[in-house]
Protein backbone atom coordinates (compact mmCIF):
# COMPACT_ATOMS: atom_id res chain seq x y z
CA UNK A 1 0.00 0.00 0.00
CA UNK A 2 1.41 3.39 -0.88
CA UNK A 3 1.88 6.51 1.24
CA UNK A 4 -0.97 8.01 0.12
CA UNK A 5 -3.68 5.07 0.12
CA UNK A 6 -2.01 4.55 3.82
CA UNK A 7 -2.90 8.10 4.74
CA UNK A 8 -6.46 7.72 3.23
CA UNK A 9 -7.04 4.34 5.03
CA UNK A 10 -6.40 5.85 8.12
CA UNK A 11 -8.29 9.27 7.39
CA UNK A 12 -11.42 6.77 6.69
CA UNK A 13 -10.94 4.82 9.86
CA UNK A 14 -11.01 8.09 11.85
CA UNK A 15 -13.91 9.29 10.11
CA UNK A 16 -15.90 5.74 10.89
CA UNK A 17 -14.88 6.49 14.63
CA UNK A 18 -16.26 10.25 14.56
CA UNK A 19 -19.58 8.73 12.65
CA UNK A 20 -19.68 6.30 16.17
CA UNK A 21 -19.39 9.36 18.30
CA UNK A 22 -22.00 11.47 16.00
CA UNK A 23 -19.15 13.94 15.27
CA UNK A 24 -20.35 14.69 11.68
CA UNK A 25 -18.30 17.82 10.87
CA UNK A 26 -15.37 15.53 11.99
CA UNK A 27 -16.30 12.87 9.84
CA UNK A 28 -17.06 14.52 7.02
CA UNK A 29 -13.72 16.07 7.05
CA UNK A 30 -11.74 13.05 7.51
CA UNK A 31 -13.75 11.13 4.50
CA UNK A 32 -13.54 13.84 2.09
CA UNK A 33 -10.02 14.03 2.54
CA UNK A 34 -9.58 10.30 2.05
CA UNK A 35 -11.64 10.63 -0.96
CA UNK A 36 -9.59 13.65 -2.52
CA UNK A 37 -6.20 11.00 -2.00
CA UNK A 38 -8.12 8.31 -3.80
CA UNK A 39 -10.45 9.17 -5.78
CA UNK A 40 -11.25 5.89 -6.97
CA UNK A 41 -12.18 4.47 -4.47
CA UNK A 42 -15.94 3.92 -3.84
CA UNK A 43 -16.27 3.51 -0.14
CA UNK A 44 -14.32 6.78 0.89
CA UNK A 45 -17.48 8.26 -1.45
CA UNK A 46 -20.38 6.33 0.01
CA UNK A 47 -19.09 7.36 3.91
CA UNK A 48 -18.44 10.75 2.96
CA UNK A 49 -21.97 11.13 1.29
CA UNK A 50 -23.51 9.33 4.77
CA UNK A 51 -21.75 11.55 6.70
CA UNK A 52 -23.25 14.79 5.26
CA UNK A 53 -26.57 13.41 4.80
CA UNK A 54 -26.42 12.72 8.69
CA UNK A 55 -24.22 16.01 9.50
CA UNK A 56 -27.44 17.58 8.15
CA UNK A 57 -29.94 15.74 9.94
CA UNK A 58 -30.88 14.15 6.26
CA UNK A 59 -33.19 17.64 5.95
CA UNK A 60 -32.37 17.29 2.02
CA UNK A 61 -31.30 20.67 2.16
CA UNK A 62 -28.03 20.97 3.56
CA UNK A 63 -26.42 24.16 4.71
CA UNK A 64 -29.30 26.72 3.77
CA UNK A 65 -29.09 30.18 2.45
CA UNK A 66 -25.97 30.85 4.69
CA UNK A 67 -24.21 28.70 1.66
CA UNK A 68 -25.44 30.02 -1.25
CA UNK A 69 -22.60 32.99 -1.66
CA UNK A 70 -20.61 30.39 -1.56
CA UNK A 71 -21.92 27.55 -3.60
CA UNK A 72 -22.46 30.44 -6.75
CA UNK A 73 -18.45 31.03 -6.29
CA UNK A 74 -17.99 27.29 -6.60
CA UNK A 75 -20.71 26.69 -9.38
CA UNK A 76 -18.62 29.99 -11.68
CA UNK A 77 -15.25 27.97 -10.44
CA UNK A 78 -16.60 24.37 -11.73
CA UNK A 79 -18.21 25.54 -14.90
CA UNK A 80 -14.53 27.11 -16.06
CA UNK A 81 -13.23 23.80 -15.15
CA UNK A 82 -15.25 21.85 -17.12
CA UNK A 83 -14.70 23.97 -20.01
CA UNK A 84 -11.08 22.94 -19.84
CA UNK A 85 -11.50 19.47 -19.50
CA UNK A 86 -9.57 19.83 -16.41
CA UNK A 87 -11.89 16.67 -14.44
CA UNK A 88 -9.52 16.01 -11.29
CA UNK A 89 -10.02 19.82 -10.30
CA UNK A 90 -14.22 19.58 -11.50
CA UNK A 91 -14.33 16.74 -9.27
CA UNK A 92 -12.44 18.26 -5.79
CA UNK A 93 -14.84 21.58 -6.71
CA UNK A 94 -18.02 19.77 -7.17
CA UNK A 95 -16.90 17.57 -3.62
CA UNK A 96 -16.26 20.93 -1.78
CA UNK A 97 -19.95 21.84 -2.77
CA UNK A 98 -21.13 18.71 -1.88
CA UNK A 99 -19.73 19.12 1.71
CA UNK A 100 -22.40 22.62 2.14
CA UNK A 101 -25.02 20.96 -0.01
CA UNK A 102 -25.15 17.14 -0.27
CA UNK A 103 -27.85 16.60 -2.01
CA UNK A 104 -27.51 18.92 -4.90
CA UNK A 105 -28.14 17.01 -8.07
CA UNK A 106 -25.81 19.37 -10.03
CA UNK A 107 -22.76 18.81 -8.44
CA UNK A 108 -23.27 15.14 -7.49
CA UNK A 109 -24.02 14.67 -11.43
CA UNK A 110 -20.18 16.55 -11.84
CA UNK A 111 -18.85 14.03 -9.65
CA UNK A 112 -20.16 11.15 -11.72
CA UNK A 113 -18.96 13.35 -15.06
CA UNK A 114 -15.03 13.67 -13.71
CA UNK A 115 -15.10 10.49 -12.35
CA UNK A 116 -16.37 8.79 -16.10
CA UNK A 117 -14.18 10.97 -17.90
CA UNK A 118 -10.87 9.33 -15.85
CA UNK A 119 -12.61 5.82 -16.17
CA UNK A 120 -13.76 5.44 -12.42
CA UNK A 121 -17.35 3.96 -13.37
CA UNK A 122 -18.01 2.73 -10.37
CA UNK A 123 -17.80 6.24 -8.26
CA UNK A 124 -19.58 7.47 -11.32
CA UNK A 125 -22.41 5.33 -11.06
CA UNK A 126 -22.71 6.13 -7.47
CA UNK A 127 -23.11 9.83 -7.72
CA UNK A 128 -25.26 9.84 -10.58
CA UNK A 129 -27.67 7.29 -8.50
CA UNK A 130 -27.52 10.14 -5.93
CA UNK A 131 -27.88 12.63 -8.87
CA UNK A 132 -31.57 11.50 -9.98
CA UNK A 133 -32.21 9.37 -7.05
CA UNK A 134 -35.47 10.49 -5.16
CA UNK A 135 -33.32 13.19 -2.78
CA UNK A 136 -31.93 14.12 -5.91
CA UNK A 137 -33.57 15.35 -9.19
CA UNK A 138 -35.53 12.50 -10.54
CA UNK A 139 -37.22 14.15 -13.18
CA UNK A 140 -33.96 15.80 -14.58
CA UNK A 141 -33.90 14.58 -18.20
CA UNK A 142 -31.05 15.41 -18.97
CA UNK A 143 -29.14 13.91 -16.30
CA UNK A 144 -31.18 10.54 -16.31
CA UNK A 145 -30.08 10.48 -20.16
CA UNK A 146 -26.40 10.95 -19.06
CA UNK A 147 -27.28 7.99 -16.38
CA UNK A 148 -28.66 5.87 -18.96
CA UNK A 149 -25.61 6.12 -21.41
CA UNK A 150 -23.13 5.85 -18.46
CA UNK A 151 -24.54 1.94 -17.56
CA UNK A 152 -24.67 1.26 -20.97
CA UNK A 153 -21.33 1.93 -21.51
CA UNK A 154 -20.11 0.18 -18.25
CA UNK A 155 -22.31 -3.15 -19.86
CA UNK A 156 -24.73 -2.77 -17.03
CA UNK A 157 -27.26 -3.31 -19.70
CA UNK A 158 -30.33 -4.36 -17.07
CA UNK A 159 -29.62 -0.99 -15.02
CA UNK A 160 -29.16 1.28 -18.12
CA UNK A 161 -32.53 -0.12 -19.86
CA UNK A 162 -34.25 0.65 -16.80
CA UNK A 163 -33.05 4.56 -17.09
CA UNK A 164 -33.69 4.62 -20.64
CA UNK A 165 -37.47 3.88 -19.70
CA UNK A 166 -37.76 6.41 -17.27
CA UNK A 167 -36.17 8.99 -19.89
CA UNK A 168 -38.92 7.73 -21.89
CA UNK A 169 -42.01 8.66 -19.37
CA UNK A 170 -39.90 12.04 -19.03
CA UNK A 171 -39.88 12.33 -22.86
CA UNK A 172 -42.32 9.85 -24.92
CA UNK A 173 -41.31 11.10 -28.26
CA UNK A 174 -37.23 10.37 -27.03
CA UNK A 175 -36.76 7.73 -30.00
CA UNK A 176 -32.99 7.57 -28.99
CA UNK A 177 -34.19 6.62 -25.68
CA UNK A 178 -36.22 3.97 -27.31
CA UNK A 179 -33.67 2.86 -29.38
CA UNK A 180 -31.18 2.53 -26.41
CA UNK A 181 -33.33 0.32 -24.28
CA UNK A 182 -34.34 -2.00 -27.06
CA UNK A 183 -30.76 -2.47 -27.71
CA UNK A 184 -30.07 -2.86 -23.93
CA UNK A 185 -33.02 -5.74 -23.64
CA UNK A 186 -30.96 -7.38 -26.62
CA UNK A 187 -27.82 -7.18 -24.65
CA UNK A 188 -28.45 -7.82 -21.74
CA UNK A 189 -30.00 -10.89 -23.37
CA UNK A 190 -26.66 -11.98 -25.13
CA UNK A 191 -24.88 -11.15 -21.41
CA UNK A 192 -27.32 -13.26 -19.76
CA UNK A 193 -26.84 -16.18 -22.32
CA UNK A 194 -22.77 -16.17 -21.41
CA UNK A 195 -21.43 -15.55 -25.26
CA UNK A 196 -19.29 -13.00 -24.16
CA UNK A 197 -17.49 -15.61 -22.27
CA UNK A 198 -18.00 -18.98 -24.54
CA UNK A 199 -14.65 -20.12 -26.17
CA UNK A 200 -16.21 -22.74 -28.14
CA UNK A 201 -19.22 -23.50 -30.29
CA UNK A 202 -19.94 -25.92 -27.47
CA UNK A 203 -20.02 -23.29 -25.32
CA UNK A 204 -22.06 -21.29 -27.31
CA UNK A 205 -24.30 -24.37 -27.49
CA UNK A 206 -24.76 -24.85 -24.23
CA UNK A 207 -25.79 -21.21 -23.41
CA UNK A 208 -28.13 -20.91 -25.81
CA UNK A 209 -30.66 -22.69 -23.60
CA UNK A 210 -30.08 -19.76 -21.37
CA UNK A 211 -31.02 -17.25 -23.69
CA UNK A 212 -34.32 -19.09 -24.99
CA UNK A 213 -35.46 -19.62 -21.34
CA UNK A 214 -34.32 -15.56 -21.33
CA UNK A 215 -36.45 -15.04 -23.67
CA UNK A 216 -39.50 -17.31 -22.97
CA UNK A 217 -38.91 -19.53 -26.36
CA UNK A 218 -38.82 -23.15 -25.73
CA UNK A 219 -39.38 -26.29 -28.00
CA UNK A 220 -36.15 -26.93 -30.03
CA UNK A 221 -33.05 -28.66 -28.70
CA UNK A 222 -30.04 -26.34 -28.33
CA UNK A 223 -27.35 -26.59 -31.43
CA UNK A 224 -30.57 -27.11 -33.89
CA UNK A 225 -30.26 -24.58 -37.56
CA UNK A 226 -32.88 -22.41 -35.91
CA UNK A 227 -32.43 -23.00 -32.04
CA UNK A 228 -34.03 -20.07 -30.04
CA UNK A 229 -31.65 -17.52 -29.22
CA UNK A 230 -29.25 -17.79 -32.52
CA UNK A 231 -31.99 -15.86 -34.47
CA UNK A 232 -33.98 -13.60 -32.53
CA UNK A 233 -35.89 -12.83 -35.43
CA UNK A 234 -36.61 -16.46 -36.76
CA UNK A 235 -37.87 -16.80 -32.37
CA UNK A 236 -40.08 -14.41 -32.60
CA UNK A 237 -42.10 -15.33 -35.89
CA UNK A 238 -41.64 -18.50 -34.58
CA UNK A 239 -43.90 -17.38 -31.59
CA UNK A 240 -45.93 -15.67 -33.99
CA UNK A 241 -46.92 -18.26 -35.77
CA UNK A 242 -48.08 -20.34 -32.74
CA UNK A 243 -49.79 -17.27 -31.71
CA UNK A 244 -50.46 -14.26 -34.75
CA UNK A 245 -53.13 -12.30 -32.76
CA UNK A 246 -50.36 -11.22 -30.16
CA UNK A 247 -50.34 -7.53 -29.88
CA UNK A 248 -47.16 -7.80 -27.78
CA UNK A 249 -45.39 -10.05 -29.90
CA UNK A 250 -45.85 -7.93 -32.92
CA UNK A 251 -44.87 -4.72 -31.29
CA UNK A 252 -41.93 -6.98 -29.86
CA UNK A 253 -40.57 -7.54 -33.72
CA UNK A 254 -41.09 -4.04 -34.42
CA UNK A 255 -38.62 -3.06 -31.81
CA UNK A 256 -36.03 -6.07 -33.42
CA UNK A 257 -36.19 -4.24 -36.59
CA UNK A 258 -35.64 -0.76 -35.09
CA UNK A 259 -32.91 -1.64 -33.46
CA UNK A 260 -31.39 -3.16 -36.78
CA UNK A 261 -32.05 0.00 -38.86
CA UNK A 262 -35.39 -1.63 -40.98
CA UNK A 263 -37.54 0.70 -40.00
CA UNK A 264 -39.83 -0.20 -43.26
CA UNK A 265 -40.47 -4.41 -41.80
CA UNK A 266 -40.36 -2.33 -38.16
CA UNK A 267 -43.35 0.24 -39.09
CA UNK A 268 -45.07 -3.16 -40.94
CA UNK A 269 -44.71 -5.30 -37.70
CA UNK A 270 -46.53 -1.98 -36.04
CA UNK A 271 -49.26 -1.79 -38.43
CA UNK A 272 -49.81 -5.29 -37.73
CA UNK A 273 -50.15 -4.52 -34.20
CA UNK A 274 -52.40 -1.76 -34.58
CA UNK A 275 -54.85 -3.37 -36.35
CA UNK A 276 -54.48 -6.65 -33.41
CA UNK A 277 -55.20 -4.01 -31.25
CA UNK A 278 -58.05 -2.32 -32.82
CA UNK A 279 -56.34 1.25 -32.76
CA UNK A 280 -54.11 1.42 -29.87
CA UNK A 281 -52.95 4.96 -29.78
CA UNK A 282 -49.92 4.36 -28.20
CA UNK A 283 -49.07 2.03 -30.81
CA UNK A 284 -49.93 4.23 -33.79
CA UNK A 285 -47.70 7.14 -32.04
CA UNK A 286 -45.37 4.52 -32.35
CA UNK A 287 -46.05 4.17 -36.26
CA UNK A 288 -45.69 8.09 -36.39
CA UNK A 289 -43.09 7.92 -34.60
CA UNK A 290 -41.12 5.59 -37.42
CA UNK A 291 -42.51 7.66 -40.06
CA UNK A 292 -40.80 11.11 -39.09
CA UNK A 293 -37.55 8.95 -38.89
CA UNK A 294 -37.92 7.38 -41.91
CA UNK A 295 -38.75 10.91 -43.45
CA UNK A 296 -36.19 12.25 -42.21
CA UNK A 297 -33.46 9.84 -43.68
CA UNK A 298 -35.26 10.48 -47.01
CA UNK A 299 -35.01 13.97 -46.44
CA UNK A 300 -31.16 13.67 -45.52
CA UNK A 301 -30.42 11.94 -48.95
CA UNK A 302 -32.36 14.85 -50.95
CA UNK A 303 -30.38 17.05 -48.98
CA UNK A 304 -27.16 15.06 -49.97
CA UNK A 305 -27.73 14.88 -53.69
CA UNK A 306 -28.46 18.44 -53.81
CA UNK A 307 -25.15 19.49 -52.13
CA UNK A 308 -23.16 17.32 -54.46
CA UNK A 309 -25.18 19.17 -57.34
CA UNK A 310 -25.70 22.58 -56.53
CA UNK A 311 -26.66 23.80 -60.24
CA UNK A 312 -29.28 20.91 -60.46
CA UNK A 313 -32.22 23.32 -59.47
CA UNK A 314 -34.75 20.03 -59.76
CA UNK A 315 -32.21 18.32 -57.11
CA UNK A 316 -32.68 21.73 -54.99
CA UNK A 317 -36.27 21.88 -55.18
CA UNK A 318 -36.62 18.01 -54.93
CA UNK A 319 -35.19 18.75 -50.82
CA UNK A 320 -36.87 22.02 -50.16
CA UNK A 321 -39.94 20.45 -51.24
CA UNK A 322 -39.85 17.06 -49.35
CA UNK A 323 -38.54 19.29 -46.66
CA UNK A 324 -41.82 21.26 -46.46
CA UNK A 325 -43.97 17.62 -46.81
CA UNK A 326 -42.13 16.67 -43.28
CA UNK A 327 -42.66 20.15 -41.77
CA UNK A 328 -46.47 20.06 -42.49
CA UNK A 329 -46.29 16.19 -41.12
CA UNK A 330 -44.17 17.05 -37.99
CA UNK A 331 -47.00 19.50 -37.25
CA UNK A 332 -49.95 17.25 -37.85
CA UNK A 333 -48.28 14.28 -35.29
CA UNK A 334 -47.59 17.03 -32.71
CA UNK A 335 -51.03 19.24 -33.05
CA UNK A 336 -52.62 15.87 -32.09
CA UNK A 337 -50.24 15.28 -29.07
CA UNK A 338 -50.65 18.16 -27.72
CA UNK A 339 -54.19 17.50 -27.35
CA UNK A 340 -53.89 14.11 -26.52
CA UNK A 341 -51.18 15.10 -23.19
CA UNK A 342 -52.48 18.97 -22.52
CA UNK A 343 -49.61 18.33 -19.34
CA UNK A 344 -47.12 17.39 -21.57
CA UNK A 345 -44.71 20.89 -21.83
CA UNK A 346 -42.02 18.94 -24.19
CA UNK A 347 -44.77 18.52 -27.25
CA UNK A 348 -45.83 22.33 -26.88
CA UNK A 349 -42.32 22.88 -27.30
CA UNK A 350 -41.81 20.82 -30.44
CA UNK A 351 -44.89 22.47 -31.71
CA UNK A 352 -43.76 25.72 -30.97
CA UNK A 353 -40.94 25.29 -32.69
CA UNK A 354 -42.23 24.20 -36.22
CA UNK A 355 -44.79 26.99 -35.99
CA UNK A 356 -41.93 29.25 -35.53
CA UNK A 357 -39.92 28.24 -38.76
CA UNK A 358 -44.32 28.57 -40.63
CA UNK A 359 -43.55 32.34 -39.01
CA UNK A 360 -46.68 31.55 -37.29
CA UNK A 361 -46.14 33.76 -34.47
CA UNK A 362 -49.57 33.32 -32.80
CA UNK A 363 -49.83 29.80 -32.79
CA UNK A 364 -45.90 29.65 -32.01
CA UNK A 365 -46.02 31.90 -28.35
CA UNK A 366 -48.97 30.53 -26.32
CA UNK A 367 -47.52 27.43 -26.72
CA UNK A 368 -44.04 28.83 -26.06
CA UNK A 369 -45.05 30.55 -22.65
CA UNK A 370 -46.50 27.26 -21.77
CA UNK A 371 -43.42 25.29 -22.21
CA UNK A 372 -41.47 28.18 -20.57
CA UNK A 373 -43.11 27.02 -17.29
CA UNK A 374 -40.74 23.71 -17.22
CA UNK A 375 -37.60 24.42 -16.22
CA UNK A 376 -36.09 22.07 -18.58
CA UNK A 377 -37.40 24.66 -21.56
CA UNK A 378 -37.59 27.71 -19.89
CA UNK A 379 -34.22 29.35 -20.80
CA UNK A 380 -35.05 27.91 -24.70
CA UNK A 381 -38.59 28.74 -24.56
CA UNK A 382 -37.88 32.18 -22.76
CA UNK A 383 -35.16 33.17 -25.86
CA UNK A 384 -37.47 32.15 -28.71
CA UNK A 385 -41.03 33.76 -26.96
CA UNK A 386 -38.77 37.09 -27.34
CA UNK A 387 -37.53 36.52 -30.71
CA UNK A 388 -41.41 35.41 -32.01
CA UNK A 389 -42.80 38.80 -30.37
CA UNK A 390 -40.15 40.58 -32.22
CA UNK A 391 -40.79 38.87 -35.36
CA UNK A 392 -44.43 40.40 -34.54
CA UNK A 393 -43.60 43.65 -33.81
CA UNK A 394 -43.86 43.59 -29.81
CA UNK A 395 -40.64 44.90 -28.72
CA UNK A 396 -41.56 45.49 -25.46
CA UNK A 397 -42.89 42.08 -24.84
CA UNK A 398 -39.58 40.76 -26.38
CA UNK A 399 -37.49 42.75 -24.00
CA UNK A 400 -39.85 41.37 -21.18
CA UNK A 401 -38.81 37.58 -21.94
CA UNK A 402 -35.77 38.36 -22.95
CA UNK A 403 -34.63 40.03 -19.24
CA UNK A 404 -36.08 37.26 -18.13
CA UNK A 405 -33.66 34.84 -19.02
CA UNK A 406 -30.85 37.45 -18.46
CA UNK A 407 -30.51 35.92 -14.47
CA UNK A 408 -31.35 32.28 -15.67
CA UNK A 409 -27.67 32.56 -17.63
CA UNK A 410 -23.95 32.44 -17.69
CA UNK A 411 -21.49 32.64 -20.72
CA UNK A 412 -19.83 29.84 -19.21
CA UNK A 413 -22.97 27.42 -19.65
CA UNK A 414 -24.67 29.13 -22.43
CA UNK A 415 -22.34 31.57 -24.47
CA UNK A 416 -24.50 31.63 -27.81
CA UNK A 417 -27.77 32.28 -25.74
CA UNK A 418 -26.05 34.84 -23.59
CA UNK A 419 -24.55 36.75 -26.49
CA UNK A 420 -28.02 36.84 -27.94
CA UNK A 421 -30.22 37.75 -25.61
CA UNK A 422 -27.58 40.64 -24.42
CA UNK A 423 -27.78 42.05 -27.70
CA UNK A 424 -31.53 42.03 -28.61
CA UNK A 425 -32.03 44.06 -25.33
CA UNK A 426 -29.57 46.54 -26.37
CA UNK A 427 -31.23 46.96 -29.71
CA UNK A 428 -34.42 47.29 -28.19
CA UNK A 429 -33.33 49.75 -25.13
CA UNK A 430 -31.57 51.51 -27.94
CA UNK A 431 -34.58 52.17 -30.17
CA UNK A 432 -35.98 53.11 -26.95
CA UNK A 433 -34.01 55.66 -26.13
CA UNK A 434 -32.39 54.08 -22.92
CA UNK A 435 -28.70 54.49 -24.40
CA UNK A 436 -27.21 54.28 -20.87
CA UNK A 437 -28.71 50.74 -20.67
CA UNK A 438 -28.15 49.64 -24.18
CA UNK A 439 -24.83 50.47 -23.82
CA UNK A 440 -24.56 47.96 -20.39
CA UNK A 441 -25.65 45.24 -22.53
CA UNK A 442 -23.09 45.63 -25.20
CA UNK A 443 -20.71 45.72 -22.81
CA UNK A 444 -21.28 42.52 -21.35
CA UNK A 445 -21.10 41.47 -24.73
CA UNK A 446 -17.66 42.75 -25.83
CA UNK A 447 -16.28 41.71 -22.82
CA UNK A 448 -16.46 37.55 -24.08
CA UNK A 449 -16.94 38.43 -27.28
CA UNK A 450 -14.93 41.39 -28.72
CA UNK A 451 -16.15 40.76 -32.53
CA UNK A 452 -20.11 39.67 -32.21
CA UNK A 453 -22.43 40.99 -35.23
CA UNK A 454 -21.98 44.88 -35.49
CA UNK A 455 -21.75 45.53 -31.56
CA UNK A 456 -18.30 47.71 -31.46
CA UNK A 457 -19.93 49.68 -34.02
CA UNK A 458 -23.29 50.23 -32.07
CA UNK A 459 -21.33 50.93 -28.95
CA UNK A 460 -19.52 53.60 -31.22
CA UNK A 461 -22.33 55.15 -32.21
CA UNK A 462 -23.97 55.45 -28.87
CA UNK A 463 -20.66 56.76 -27.68
CA UNK A 464 -20.73 59.51 -30.17
CA UNK A 465 -24.37 60.67 -29.19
Amino acid sequence: MSGVEDIARQCWQRGSKAVSNEDYDYAVEMFHKAAVLVPDNLAYRQSLRGAEFKKYGNNGKGAGAMSKPRLMGLRSKLSRARSKGEWDEVDKIAEEALKLSPWDAGFNAAVGEACKARGYNHVAIFAYQTAVGPTGEPDNIKLQREFAQLLQDDRKFTEAANVWNRVMKLDPQDSIARQNKTACHFEATIKTGGFDDAESMEDVKMTDAKVAEKLGLKGKRPGDADAPGQDPEKDLMHQIRKDPNSVELHQKLAQFYESKGQLKEAQEALQKALELSKGDRNIQELIDELELKQMSFQLDRLKLAASNAPDDEEAQKKASRFARKLLDREIEIYEVLVQRYPQNKQHKYQLARRYKVLKRWSDAIPLYQQASQDPRLEVDSLVSLGNCFLKDNKPTLAKKQFLKVVPLISFEDYPDRFKEVHYWIGRILEKEGDLKAAEDHYGEILAVDYDYRDVRDRLNGLAET
